[in-house]
């Protein structure tokens, strides 16, 4: 670690449904070790990670790690966005929350020791953001930045259904029966699709699509590569839409989309595009790193370069 560097963490306790809280005094402990001295406070509310993040940032400090879960690196990438790209501290991730899905793309492995190794390393890569403009809970337009994918439709869906099954299921069990439960019950819209390459690229979009995935990583829903060409760091998101499919399909569409295949389904379309449009007839809702927001319409828009992040080289 450079010695100019000066290290806060962000803790959510909650993150894992406890986990953070538990592994905390351990993580501490392996920190001090690596790093002598750091700062840390814990997180106490929805929207509280990117409070201190942005804090945090403005106190001078150069490296801002977020322990927690996918919600609290979202909170955090926030956070770092409102101070100046000049002096924007890099982002250190040491995630023990139940979707992990951003770490996976990033390269960085599983086990806490390594993830405190590389968070408190020199090692780091630059990675894009997103950012979206869109329609809040409560019917406003609001503007985020997302460090992984935003979903609209049954990604959505899938979002606020998994809570109830992760109470008796595992981790990516729950995402899988909450899939099933969604694909099920929900009813997709019309959805309009719209990139800066208008009709060019050739591209038949879905009509009504069970799900479009803007994605800058290449995991959701716990472990499912719904973009699995997808690279943080080349300036482009990977968008795929899925259009609807028989119910006797979907063993076979489970099973393409976790082998890493699912662009092999005839009703998969994709493209890599700096800016995308959505907007629907019905209502169709929207979460961006597995966080539901609001709904559409939406504007997607690339952030090339955005953030520093500790991570393995890719």
């Amino acid at each position: 670690m450079k010695p100019k560097e000066k290290i806060f963490v962000v803790v959510n306790p909650e993150a894992g449904g406890g986990r953070g809280r538990v592994l905390w005094p351990q993580a501490a402990q392996e920190l001090k070790k690596k790093l002598g001295t750091f700062d840390f406070e814990e997180s106490t509310a929805i929207g509280h990670a990117q409070y201190l993040a942005a804090d945090a940032a403005k106190a001078g400090y150069t490296v801002i790690t977020a322990f927690g879960g996918d919600g609290t690196v979202h909170e955090v990438a926030n956070g770092l966005m409102e101070a100046d790209a000049s002096s924007r501290p890099a982002l250190g991730i040491i995630c023990v929350g139940t979707g992990a899905d951003f770490v996976k793309t990033l390269g960085i492995p599983p086990g806490l020791s390594d993830q405190i190794r590389i968070a408190a390393g020199t090692k780091s890569r630059r990675v894009d953001l997103g950012r979206v403009r869109y329609t809040s809970l409560s019917g406003g337009v609001e503007s985020r930045y997302f460090v992984n994918i935003a979903s609209a439709g049954l990604g959505a869906e899938v979002v606020r259904r998994a809570p109830r099954f992760r109470s008796f299921l595992g981790r990516k069990p729950a995402y899988l029966a909450a899939t099933l439960d969604a694909y099920l019950h929900w009813k997709p819209q019309k959805v309009t699709i719209k990139t800066e390459h208008g009709t060019a690229a050739g591209v038949a979009w879905p009509d009504k699509p069970l799900i479009v995935a803007i994605a800058n990583g290449r995991f959701f829903g716990g472990g499912m590569p719904i973009a699995p060409g997808a690279d943080p760091s080349d300036g482009y998101f990977d968008l795929v839409a899925i259009g609807q499919f028989p119910a006797y399909q979907v063993p076979v569409a489970l099973s393409l989309l976790y082998s890493k295949q699912i662009h092999r389904l005839k009703q998969v379309r994709h493209d890599r595009v700096r800016r995308v449009e959505l907007a629907s007839e019905g209502r169709v809702d929207l979460d961006i790193d597995g966080e539901p927001i609001g709904s559409l319409p939406a504007v997607f828009e690339i952030i090339p370069s955005a953030l520093e992040v500790k991570a393995p080289s890719p």
